[in-house]
């Protein structure tokens, strides 16, 4: 099981519940952070998916951020909104990311990312992912070893 830790000394640690209503509710962007070759840190929004305590992300096979994440696995996360409802709240963390080139996969998790952004599997963008998860993207598994959460309300 995920460690769960409180990140902000003014919030408050998320409920198991509330997490996972967070993950799966509103479809938010996650920011991945990771080291390039040179020493820089490399920042990108990703969709994604969560389960079985990982998180699910697709990149096309030959975007630096694949080329980095071979060679250097570890990344820090942040997923985070804000809404009247719950004020500042989100997830973050270290992690470890494992690529898996497998295209079958990679069309599933496609699949679910188009449902859960998009909301439907018809479209011009929604056929180009499609039609590119068959030979040219990759799976980015991403195992946390905590997550980090914080909600005011």
């Amino acid at each position: 099981m995920v460690k769960i830790i409180k990140a902000d000394p003014w919030g408050r640690v998320m409920t198991k519940k509330e997490i996972n209503e967070f993950l799966h509710g509103e479809p938010l962007l996650m920011r991945i952070g990771i080291i390039d070759s040179d020493g820089y840190p490399l920042v990108h929004p990703v969709w994604f998916v969560y389960e079985n305590e990982k998180f699910l992300l697709t990149s096309d096979r030959n975007t630096i951020k694949v080329k980095t994440l071979k060679k250097n696995n570890k990344v820090y996360f942040v997923i985070d909104t804000v809404t009247k409802e719950t004020g500042p709240c989100g997830v973050r963390g270290r992690g470890e990311a494992k690529i898996v080139d497998d295209a079958e996969y990679a069309q599933e998790v496609i699949r679910k990312h188009l449902l859960r952004y998009l909301g439907s599997l018809k479209g011009p963008l929604a056929k180009q992912l499609l039609d590119a998860a068959k030979t040219d993207t990759v799976v980015i598994e991403l195992y946390p070893k905590f997550l980090g959460t914080w909600r005011y309300r």
